[in-house]
């Protein structure tokens, strides 16, 4: 009677395990890992929004104190490129009024030629292709333009030709020229080798399906560019654009990844990488895919452009019937361990009749096997108990460390915070309120010098032969000799990977360092490591236990 109870209970937990499995992600580790990344830089969105409207908020405040009327074109058409992947409006609004002052108050035909090319350019990428197509070609005068101008209107002509080529679903075709039509100008009148010059060239060779060369050029433009960089996010999806050509899923999800990291970072709000992350990731984890939408969808109604929009409600029929099928998965799996429940009660009711018609004969020795297992369950119960407290302490001075040590980071951000509202009095002209501040400045530095003097001194006291271990693992060559007592910046990081900290941007944050100086100096380790680099980050985490 037990073999059938068992094959019951073994069926019931399988099934439930299936169940689970259908309701959470199925990613693989590198895949997961790439997607926590990117849920660290989405919780941070806010910060870097409120970072970007202080900086517009100044902006605004410096072209309102202009009076010269050159000075003030200048100064709206800088805060134009700023508004213009944040929002479509105020980038709209600065752009017609630098028309107005380069027509009624400098009456200066290229000056207005100028914020008119950049205004179609502004329609093209919005969507609102028939307000482009009036603009670049029936209101502007091409006769007219200096060379360098005819230099920027054709290359927003060839922009407004590949994103109506890639987009034409939404409007009737307008009779506008082929992009490859605009190439051999463009050649000519570009520097060679210049950023322009060099995406041309790539979008040539992605046309050809030449998408090696294509590849190699993305490449070489991304180089020239950092993350906290708008341009590095384009790049980024120009090569997921390749990657997904050449039939390479992964680095294509990784390229989005990137460039929607530097979206991020930038507070860009009309963007198409977000969306794509989750459209690639939807038949594994439809909960993050959809938090990913549900964010994109914001950034584009807070945009409010036509064509974002539009794309992302497209994707929301594929999100809802997802949802559908996992709620059909979810009920059928309910319905089925209703049954194989009914039938293990029932299974276990007969059991129980038959043991306690047997009791009377065996009493017993079940008091005796009863005493037995107590004894055992009790011996058991402590041992189990004595690991967990052993394996409690563990984790809790571990704990406690990671949190002593952001507490110690947080003091740091808040120094900055106050050394940058320093700042900002300074440019407002508030020295009354700067002179009871004074002398903050030097407060963010001398803080994180204590905070890394302080870190040192308790790490190494709980992990003494930490950085003699450490160096073990790489070559001699590439081996560290840091001041005595103390940790150099290499051995901070992976002191905190040792503690468990191994997410970059959270390190990145703690040592007050940027993410790609992290990431330099974990692939520089990783390269002198000896054996296998890969599980280079496992053996750090292994030291001292």
């Amino acid at each position: 009677m037990r073999r059938p109870c068992s094959f019951l209970l073994l069926s019931l937990l399988a099934l439930t395990v299936s169940a689970a499995c259908g309701r959470t992600d199925r990613l693989d580790r590198p895949t997961r890992q790439l997607l926590d990344e990117l849920d660290g830089y989405v919780s941070a969105r806010n910060v870097y929004v409120a970072r970007k409207l202080d900086r517009m908020d100044a902006l605004r405040k410096l072209a309102q104190g202009i009076s010269d009327p050159l000075l003030r074109y200048e100064t709206e058409m800088n805060i134009a490129s700023e508004y213009f992947p944040f929002s479509f409006d105020s980038t709209q609004h600065y752009l017609k009024h630098c028309q107005e002052l380069a027509s009624e108050r400098l009456r200066d035909p290229d000056r207005f030629n100028a914020a008119s090319i950049r205004l179609g350019h502004l329609y093209a990428k919005a969507g609102s292709y028939m307000e482009a197509y009036n603009l670049l070609y029936e209101q502007i005068d091409t006769a007219s333009l200096s060379p360098e101008l005819k230099t920027d209107y054709l290359l927003t002509l060839y922009d407004f030709s590949m994103d109506l080529a890639g987009n034409s679903g939404m409007v009737e075709r307008l009779n506008i020229a082929d992009a490859a039509s605009f190439r051999p100008a463009l050649y000519e009148r570009l520097p060679r080798d210049s950023e322009s010059w060099r995406s041309i060239l790539r979008d040539d060779f992605f046309a050809q399906g030449r998408y090696a060369q294509a590849d190699s050029v993305g490449h070489l433009l991304l180089a020239s560019t950092k993350p906290d960089e708008h341009a590095y996010a384009i790049y980024a999806f120009y090569l997921s654009d390749i990657a997904d050509r050449e039939g390479r899923s992964a680095d294509r999800l990784t390229w989005l990844v990137r460039s929607a990291e530097s979206d991020l970072i930038n507070a860009v709000k009309d963007y198409a990488s977000l969306t794509m992350v989750a459209q690639s990731i939807l038949p594994v984890d439809i909960d993050r895919s959809f938090q990913y939408l549900r964010i994109a969808q914001e950034d584009a109604l807070f945009y409010n452009a036509k064509l974002r929009p539009w794309q992302i409600s497209r994707f929301l029929i594929q999100v809802q019937d997802a949802y559908s099928s996992r709620q059909v998965r979810m009920r059928r799996f309910a319905d089925w361990a209703s049954i194989l429940l009914a039938v293990l009660v029932i299974a276990l009711s007969v059991i129980s009749w038959f043991y306690v018609s047997r009791s009377r004969k065996l009493s017993q020795l079940q008091k005796q096997l009863e005493e037995s297992n107590a004894q055992l369950m009790a011996v058991n119960e402590a041992l189990n108990g004595f690991n967990r407290q052993i394996s409690s302490s563990d984790r809790m001075k571990e704990s406690f460390i990671i949190s002593f040590l952001e507490s110690f980071s947080n003091q740091i951000h808040l120094f900055r915070t106050e050394d940058n509202r320093i700042r900002n009095l300074v440019k407002r002209g508030r020295t009354d309120q700067l002179l009871k501040d004074a002398g903050l400045s030097e407060r963010a530095e001398k803080a994180r010098e204590d905070f890394y003097k302080t870190f040192d001194t308790t790490f190494l006291a709980m992990y003494p032969a930490f950085v003699e271990q450490f160096n073990q693992l790489l070559r001699e060559e590439a081996r560290v000799t840091p001041p005595k007592g103390r940790l150099n910046t290499e051995l901070r990081i992976f002191a905190l990977i040792r503690l468990g900290v191994d997410d970059s941007r959270r390190i990145a944050t703690m040592l007050d360092y940027s993410p790609s100086t992290i990431y330099n100096y974990k692939v520089s380790a990783k390269n002198n490591a000896i054996g296998d680099r890969d599980s280079f980050e496992e053996r750090v985490k292994k030291i001292g236990k």
